[in-house]
């Protein structure tokens, strides 16, 4: 009884999403936490999966793996792996750009930096359909890179492609970061 009425109030919550067409990011209950330097936005963990919604596009997005590779002069990169399933009714083409802000607020990548200034993209998804994109941040020093084994929150900025003169659509989402992805 009790499940099936949490149940109901889920339902009712995301359709009033829906209906408000908003952006919004979701993620596992009582499991999210405050953004290291940016006071009031709640993260999702490492392993959630998010739901990202407006009243057009629908998708979910996790991390699929974050990996690092030492380059030459203590510079560091950062590789991030991310999948995406469209999991609306319409075609949906993403962008996007990947931010890595450190426990005391400092931040690297970010949107036109990230990939070389590229990003990542996935093809045109139907509904159902994932994909998964590599996107990289190369962070310049091995004390910045040390940094973030400290507390790290990925800020992930997506944008829909445009297609057939549509207006692309914005949304944004964040995980923290396990420690241990940069030790």
């Amino acid at each position: 009884m009790r499940k099936s009425i949490l149940c109901t109030f889920a339902i009712l919550g995301i359709s009033l999403i829906l209906v408000a067409g908003c952006t919004s990011s979701t993620g596992t209950p009582n499991t999210s936490a405050s953004s290291p330097g940016a006071a009031g936005n709640a993260a999702a963990g490492q392993e959630q999966v998010v739901t990202l919604v407006n009243g057009t596009y629908a998708f979910n997005a996790s991390i699929y793996d974050i990996t690092t590779t030492a380059l030459p002069s203590g510079r560091h990169q950062v590789n991030i792996f991310v999948t995406v399933t469209n999991a609306g009714k319409t075609p949906v083409q993403l962008r996007w750009f990947s931010t890595l802000t450190n426990a005391e607020g400092v931040s690297f990548g970010g949107v036109g930096v990230s990939h070389g200034g590229n990003g990542a993209e996935t093809p045109p998804l139907m509904p159902g359909i994932s994909a998964t994109g590599r996107d990289y941040i190369t962070i310049d020093s091995d004390q910045d890179y040390q940094t973030l084994s400290k507390g790290t929150t990925l800020t992930v900025n997506f944008v829909t492609e445009p297609s057939n003169n549509q207006t692309p659509v914005s949304f944004s989402t964040a995980w923290i970061l396990d420690p241990s992805v940069f030790t």
